[in-house]
């Protein structure tokens, strides 16, 4: 038995939490790995199943972003994809989701990922409305269970002397870092999904987060107390022959992928983007992907992309395999209705309208039949995040939704000819099967 250890490299790595949702995570997660990014390799990562945050990641340190999801992934895929990317970089940052203990039944949380990992944790908390309170809110965070909290940013503070009263009381083993001024204006704002996609104005919000951390954050005490020791990854030297290629639409419509399942196709096939607002099509696929996105905003357009949806409905009809998430599911269909009916690609019999309660969380689908991700009987885990809902549908679905809303009658998922559309977002390294072909490939 080989018992050597695995080589290891040093460098920084931090999960940046809070005690709550809203309270800046985000605005200083970008501002430092914009500040770091001038000198250094910086890794970016998300907790959860976010799909907006990353791109600001993008962004502000000129990397993918990458989702670390217990639930998506197990503690297995998590640790391989963090220790994959973080030895490719300096420091790597991970943003929390929510609060620090906040999870799904008390799982699942940014805590729980911070111990999986044995990420140092640094906190942000605004105290617009507090001073030495703050301390004892960081004081409970430490104290509530086993963790690794080392440092802690305060934001919306007012003076040096409102600081020097937040920081009156840190627990013994907690370093102030700094501050952010309650008057810095810096907001990402948000619309239906969350925040608002990237846009013209995002590269001079990042800059100025940048700033105001480089002015106000002891960056490099963040450095020297987030110093950890990753394993080095084991890079198989097998060569995998290419199987056609794989057409994903990208574009302002559907924009929602997770970087590790990029990754997963660029293993199999060829990658060639295409965009359905601008009606483009892709030569002999071999398999069509199509994510999520806002098919709704941009519903008009995609009616009018004649060239799009005929490409799309014919390779259907050939058995080319084609996966629709959400944001896909809704253009595969019949109908898609906003201000009007849409004509939609028509692949399957559905009609979707937008609805005015988001739906979002954790998935669990069982697998009734066998598709191109499932065996009869396969189960596994997605994500839901959408406004939509289905109003009316006339075809027989393939998942029973052990944990979620899915279409809304107690199943998710929809199939024909190998083209497969539902509402969940999966994680495709792992699932137990993936066909790229009228063959079985697992």
């Amino acid at each position: 038995m080989n018992s050597e250890k695995p080589e290891t490299v040093r460098v920084s790595c931090l999960t940046i939490s809070s005690d709550r949702s809203d309270s800046g995570k985000t605005t200083i997660s970008l501002g430092l790995m914009r500040a770091l990014s001038k000198s250094v390799k910086v890794s970016p990562f998300k907790a959860g199943p976010d799909f907006i945050d990353p791109m600001y990641h993008k962004v502000a340190s000129g990397r993918d972003s990458i989702n670390l999801d217990l639930w998506l992934m197990g503690k297995e895929g998590v640790v391989k994809s963090f220790n994959k990317y973080s030895i490719r970089s300096d420091v790597s940052i991970i943003e929390g989701v929510m609060g620090f203990y906040d999870g799904m039944n008390g799982r699942y949380s940014t805590w729980e990922l911070s111990n999986t990992l044995n990420t140092p944790v640094i906190l942000v908390i605004d105290c617009s409305r507090s001073s030495t309170t703050s301390s004892a809110v960081v004081t409970g965070l430490k104290k509530f269970k086993r963790n690794n909290i080392k440092g802690v940013i305060f934001n919306n503070v007012a003076s040096d002397n409102h600081y020097r009263d937040c920081t009156r009381r840190l627990p013994r083993g907690v370093t102030p870092l700094g501050w952010i001024p309650h008057d810095s204006n810096l907001s990402v704002g948000s619309r239906h999904l969350g925040l608002i996609t990237p846009n013209t104005n995002t590269e001079e919000f990042v800059r100025a987060a940048s700033e105001v951390v480089s002015e106000r954050i002891d960056v490099e005490k963040i450095l020297d107390i987030t110093k950890m020791e990753v394993p080095r990854e084991t890079v198989s030297e097998e060569k995998i022959k290419k199987s056609g290629k794989a057409a994903i639409a990208l574009d302002n419509a559907f924009l929602f992928y997770y970087r590790e399942n990029i990754e997963f196709l660029k293993e199999i096939f060829d990658l060639e983007f295409f965009s359905p607002l601008s009606d483009e099509i892709v030569d002999k696929p071999s398999f069509i992907y199509l994510g999520g996105g806002y098919p709704e905003i941009y519903a008009d357009r995609l009616e009018r992309g004649k060239e799009t949806k005929g490409w799309i409905k014919k390779e259907a009809d050939k058995g080319t395999p084609i996966l629709g998430e959400c944001g896909g599911l809704m253009y595969l269909s019949s109908n898609l209705k906003t201000d009007r009916d849409h004509s939609m690609v028509g692949i399957f019999d559905v009609s979707i309208s937008m609805a005015s309660k988001l739906t979002i969380g954790y998935t669990e689908l069982k697998a009734g039949q066998e598709t191109l991700i499932s065996n009869v009987g396969s189960k596994f885990k997605g994500h839901e995040f959408h406004q939509s809902k289905v109003d009316d549908i006339r075809e027989r679905t393939v998942f029973k939704n052990l944990r979620g809303k899915g279409l809304g009658d107690g199943s998710d998922g929809i199939y024909y000819n190998n083209a497969l559309a539902l509402y969940s977002h999966l994680m495709f390294p792992m699932l137990d099967r993936f066909v790229i072909n009228r063959n079985q490939r697992k």
